[in-house]
């Protein structure tokens, strides 16, 4: 199958190409004039240049292409809110409205558990949970459930949909400093306290494998959940800081991160640097948004990985490519082949 692939250069879109290929389909890639090319084989994957945002550019690439899997998106929760929306919404307006009057024989978005929220305890979510996005008010979280929702609508005009929701993501192939970042800033000593939540993490090439079982034989209009292994911040925190060879961070009453981002908000709007963290972000990492992924187990195939194989993969990825400076024996180890 000819498939073309939005996205393709970051953490997911890579990985999901990288599944393609390996599965024998043909890949067309959508990639920017700026985008870095290094996680794609460029002798194996056809490059088209365009934009999510230019229907043109969107419908050129389309040609010939009897599928698409939109993966491009902003995964930043302390993001613009405009640029949020025009990418994670906007976006997927765009390229599967495309895909719709084009005719494709199969259509699969890249959205994220992030549609269902999160609480303030641990609580298991599944496909049937109501969303608590709109009333958290999280920009990623509503940018991300107004593109799922964009992407059901043209279902319903007949675009043969499948929905994918990633978690939190871990794994190789980072080169944007997206979600698997926060395993070499916990390496690097970049993030000196924390404050507890919890979050389900999955491994980038289980992701992908999921994106192609969808893109093969997931059912139209279902959305299913690429989750992980749900864990703590306190148990993330403390297993990749112990293979790293780092002291751990501490952690910190949510009251007094607080007080601490709103101080920094303010130190930046008067000309200092800009904060580590908004209010968004700290909002967001105190939530638990554990899931199950059981009906992607169970009708896709998905399989998921030791968290431990994840994090020190991602560990061993930013070393050798240069992101992270080997200053541990434990890391150092991780140079070798």
């Amino acid at each position: 199958m000819n498939v073309l692939v939005t996205g393709a250069t970051g953490l997911v879109g890579g990985a999901v190409v990288a599944e393609l290929l390996a599965r024998g389909h043909r890949v067309r890639a959508l990639v920017r004039t700026t985008s870095d090319l290094s996680n794609l084989d460029q002798a194996r994957v056809e490059l088209a240049r365009g934009d999510v945002l230019d229907r043109p550019s969107v419908e050129q690439a389309l040609r010939g292409c009897q599928a698409v899997i939109q993966t491009a998106g902003m995964a930043d929760l302390g993001g613009d809110k405009k640029e949020l929306f025009a990418v994670n919404a906007g976006g997927v307006e765009v390229v599967l409205g495309a895909a719709l009057a084009a005719g494709v024989e199969r259509a699969v978005l890249t959205s994220s558990t992030a549609v269902l929220g999160g609480s303030r305890v641990p609580k298991v979510m599944d496909e049937e949970t109501t969303s608590s996005a709109e009333t958290l008010g999280l920009n990623y979280f509503v940018s991300k459930k107004r593109g799922e929702e964009t992407a059901f609508d043209l279902a319903a005009r007949g675009l043969p949909l499948v929905v994918v929701r990633p978690s939190f993501v871990l794994g190789p192939g980072d080169i944007y400093r997206s979600s698997a970042s926060i395993v070499m800033a916990l390496a690097k000593g970049k993030m000196p306290v924390y404050v507890q939540g919890g979050a389900s993490f999955c491994d980038v090439r289980d992701v992908a494998r999921g994106h192609v079982a969808a893109l093969e034989r997931g059912r139209a209009g279902e959305a299913y959940i690429l989750g992980g292994h749900n864990l703590t911040m306190d148990e993330m925190v403390k297993r990749v800081c112990r293979m790293a060879g780092v002291p751990t961070p501490r952690r910190i009453p949510y009251a007094l991160a607080s007080v601490a981002t709103t101080a920094m908000g303010l130190l930046s709007a008067l000309g200092g640097p800009p904060p580590a963290f908004n209010s968004d972000l700290l909002r967001a990492s105190a939530l638990y948004t554990f899931v199950t992924s059981a009906k992607a187990q169970r009708e896709l195939g998905y399989a998921i990985r030791p968290f431990d194989e994840s994090a020190r993969d991602t560990l061993r990825w930013f070393v050798r490519s240069g992101m992270l400076r080997p200053t541990t024996p434990e890391l150092e180890a991780m140079q070798g082949r």
